[in-house]
């Protein structure tokens, strides 16, 4: 399964990472490619802090306190878990990692620093592709 993340929101990513990690538990093999503010998501100084949510901005402090009242586990907590228990790649591209001045290092649980002509190749050989 290939998933372009170009969302960097909590709403989005945290489908995303149950997206992940359903897919994980049936065997399959994840790759992402984080684009513009996937990238941005995933550095270290953004990812514990970021409250961001892509629509219904007013319902944004009801939605995140209902996920702590079910013991949700953050969006980052369940891809964290995923890539222990599965196989999942995670890569920057390149172009969004220049946009915020970042290499592999400034990012959490990014594999690779990756061209998008590599990502197009990856994805061209997955079963399911998906954009986020």
């Amino acid at each position: 399964m290939a998933v372009a993340v170009f969302s960097g929101s909590i709403d989005r990513l945290t489908g995303l990472a149950m997206l992940v990690s359903g897919a994980v538990a049936m065997g399959y093999e994840v790759e992402l490619f984080l684009q513009l503010w996937g990238v941005y998501a995933f550095k270290k100084d953004i990812v514990k802090k970021n409250m961001n949510f892509s629509e219904f901005q007013d319902k944004a402090p009801e939605v995140a306190k209902r996920l702590q009242e079910l013991n949700v586990p953050s969006w980052f907590d369940i891809i964290k878990e995923a890539k222990e228990n599965g196989s999942v790649k995670i890569y920057a591209c390149s172009a969004a990692a220049s946009i915020w001045n970042v290499k592999k290092e400034d990012l959490e649980l990014v594999d690779d620093i990756i061209g998008a002509a590599t990502w197009i190749e990856k994805m061209s050989k997955a079963d399911i592709t998906l954009f986020i």
